[in-house]
């Protein structure tokens, strides 16, 4: 079995699976009839994808083991043909807000209401859920200079920046982990600042990762939110974005906000904040299954 480090070296899924014809001619779709007739393509660009690409398949598994415990078979081929189909979906759909195809609104604002208005600096917890490239691109940061710590995307045709064009609020800079110290002094700097960065919660590439009850067993997921969260003093923001009522309606959910505490001396480390977040994100995904992209096995201990 491919262990978490191995998968972690080895290059990303997506860095691979460049196709520039097909995704030229999704793009002229896009353009031209909107995202609901690209959308439909996707379902048979999905299914070939489902078919053939072993890899993919593999590392779909854990989650869907665990969303869909008893799916076997056929069934099981069905589910990942669903969430490969739902991925290309989301990622037209980032493209269509970028583009002023689409809009998005909040379904729950005042649980983000009182931390946005305040001063400081604030935290981003997103997640690889739903149209997650354009996911920085349309929160409303109160007006705050944002900054998203990521690995800059290889591969063209996937990369999370085409989401942020046309940004209407503050202008999103990218701070690249590959920088110095991982690019931990330019995120305190934004924080102190009273800024607001964004980082993903769903992928551990830490060798200390935080272990939480997830989908009923032991999963791990990283803790540097609430590590920056803690030492900036800046609330910890988890939110989600789904396909509303079309493929042209985007809607953002926030998870209630966490406060990090700077951990006692031989206690868990930032524990009790990781659940919170996997719980919203097993809430989640129990509503919306095939919008949660967690194509790693985070049920597998760090080596």
């Amino acid at each position: 079995m491919t262990t978490r480090m191995e998968q972690t070296q080895a290059a990303n899924l997506s860095d691979s699976r460049q196709n520039k014809l097909g995704s030229a001619i999704l793009r002229w779709i896009l353009s031209v009839f909107g995202p609901a007739p690209a959308c439909f393509l996707v379902e048979f660009i999905s299914l070939a994808y489902a078919l053939t690409d072993r890899q993919a398949r593999l590392r779909a598994l854990p989650y869907l083991r665990h969303r869909f415990p008893g799916a076997r078979g056929l069934r099981m081929g069905w589910h990942v043909w669903r969430l490969f189909s739902a991925q290309g979906k989301s990622l037209i759909m980032a493209l269509a807000l970028a583009n002023g195809q689409a809009s998005v609104r909040e379904r729950n604002p005042n649980t983000f209401a009182p931390v946005r208005d305040a001063d400081g600096g604030l935290v981003f917890l997103c997640s690889h859920f739903g149209p997650w490239q354009a996911a920085m691109h349309c929160v409303n940061s109160g007006g705050r200079p944002v900054a998203f710590v990521a690995k800059p995307d290889r591969n063209a045709d996937v990369d999370k920046s085409r989401a942020f064009n046309g940004r209407e609020q503050a202008p999103l800079h990218i701070i690249d982990t590959a920088g110095a110290f991982g690019g931990l002094l330019e995120t305190f700097e934004v924080l102190d600042s009273g800024g607001a960065v964004g980082l993903m919660g769903d992928r551990c590439l830490e060798s200390e990762a935080v272990p939480v009850k997830f989908f009923g067993d032991t999963a791990y997921f990283p803790a540097a939110a609430f590590f920056l969260g803690a030492k900036a003093s800046a609330p910890v923001v988890p939110f989600f974005l789904t396909r509303g009522d079309s493929y042209r309606d985007l809607v953002i959910e926030f998870a209630p906000v966490i406060r990090p505490e700077r951990p006692k001396r031989g206690g868990n480390k930032f524990q009790r904040e990781a659940q919170l977040y996997a719980d919203a994100l097993e809430r989640l995904a129990m509503e919306h299954p095939y919008d949660c992209f967690l194509f790693e096995n985070v049920w597998e201990a760090p080596k």
